[in-house]
């Protein structure tokens, strides 16, 4: 059995809204509708669509850690 290194690889949502990085370092906001990716590679992208965490495969991309733990 493998542990997960933190608990966003347990496919865990973070409960807060707000700003995330992934783990390939893309940026998606967390709204109460759903997850938007917002940065992919540094190139913005669709700012229209929504993401669910698990019927939209969100949870795929984590660990999730909010941006400001990042930029600090």
């Amino acid at each position: 059995m493998e542990i997960p290194r933190v608990i966003g690889d347990m496919g865990i949502e973070p409960r807060d809204a707000g700003m995330y990085v992934d783990r390939d370092g893309d940026i998606w906001e967390k709204r109460l509708e759903g997850w938007r990716l917002v940065l992919q590679s540094g190139v913005a992208v669709d700012p229209v669509s929504l993401w669910d965490w698990i019927e939209g495969h969100v949870r795929d991309y984590a660990p999730f850690l909010p941006v400001a733990a990042v930029s600090r």
